[in-house]
């Protein structure tokens, strides 16, 4: 290293300077000449922000996941339709247990009463003791399905008039073209809820004011 009499030489230690003036040039070109403290303040309150990065989600102060689910599904019984359909008799032909027993509830949430049977041969057996105003029918059953059971429903003159509502997990347009070329009244896909239920229900009794009313 090159040195004098008296001691290394001084640009030696310019690159080092340089660096350590970089911040202070840095500040200089961004803010001025600053004079005061004061001065700073007031220069950093009116600067841009600087993104640093994105900011974590907050989560709601004081809400559990426990609550919020439990204030979804308050909205959720505050946003159900209301039907009324009291006085109106559904039978639910399904054998899926789970199914049928949802399809009963949600009839008699509107008011309605409700009578079951696992599939097609059991509902002509009921219907045989009682006429329902709607039945609400699934189409792949054991013994008689749902088509079988509207052909021999369609062919009853007495019965030839019951409003039947298909309920099917099947849901393509050739399965919709079916149900309604084989006398269905309407057909609605699983898995069901409260708002489509209720719009199929009343379509099809808007004829019985006195008994289905919203």
């Amino acid at each position: 290293m090159a040195s004098t009499a008296h001691g290394p030489r001084s640009d030696v230690f310019s690159g080092h300077q340089d660096k350590a003036d970089a911040p202070r040039r840095l500040g200089r070109e961004r803010f001025g000449t600053i004079r005061s403290g004061d001065e700073l303040m007031a220069r950093l309150r009116l600067a841009p922000a600087v993104a640093v990065g994105p900011r974590p989600r907050s989560r709601p102060h004081g809400r559990t996941p426990a609550a919020r689910a439990a204030n979804a599904a308050s909205a959720e019984r505050t946003s159900q339709p209301k039907l009324d359909l009291n006085g109106v008799t559904v039978l639910i032909v399904e054998d899926h247990p789970d199914s049928r027993d949802i399809l009963r509830q949600v009839v008699e949430y509107f008011g309605a009463s409700a009578a079951v049977a696992a599939d097609g041969h059991q509902a002509l057996r009921v219907i045989s003791s009682m006429k329902p105003d709607l039945i609400l029918c699934d189409l792949r059953m054991p013994v008689v399905d749902g088509f079988g059971f509207i052909d021999r429903l369609r062919h009853d003159p007495n019965l030839s008039r019951t409003a039947v509502l298909a309920v099917t997990a099947l849901g393509s347009e050739a399965d919709i073209r079916r149900t309604w070329d084989a006398g269905f009244d309407g057909h609605v896909v699983k898995p069901i809820d409260y708002h489509t239920i209720a719009a199929q229900l009343e379509r099809i009794l808007w004829a019985h004011p006195r008994r289905a009313t919203t």
